[in-house]
């Protein structure tokens, strides 16, 4: 009963505990050489992390770079987003808002490079 006890108490801190942002090696092991694919700002988006600092969006590339900011995109508006990432699941973050949601592929999956 005690370790019942233990594990539920556990498992309840656990869901208390809050959320990190993903270190600068955990988003350059998640990101680059895969695709991203959910939601953010309100639509669907998918992008290719290429490993020369290159993205790859369905109708766009440029540069990012990962920072112990997050992830950046020099001489956009976009700025920097965090992540918090949970095995294939991602959640940027912008100024400590959720920016969107989605999951990480293997790859270019979505083939974005030949785009």
């Amino acid at each position: 009963m005690t370790l019942l006890r233990a594990s539920t108490a556990a498992f309840i801190a656990a869901l208390a505990a809050p959320a990190f942002a993903a270190t600068q090696d955990e988003l350059q092991e998640a990101l680059v050489g895969n695709t991203f694919q959910g939601d953010m700002g309100g639509g669907g988006y998918s992008s290719y992390f290429a490993e020369d600092g290159t993205y790859y969006d369905t109708s766009t590339s440029g540069e990012y770079e990962i920072t112990d900011e997050g992830v950046c995109y020099p001489g956009t508006d976009f700025g920097c987003y965090q992540a918090e990432i949970d095995g294939t699941s991602l959640e940027w973050m912008k100024d400590g808002e959720s920016a969107g949601t989605g999951e990480i592929l293997e790859g270019d999956a979505l083939e974005l490079m030949s785009n």
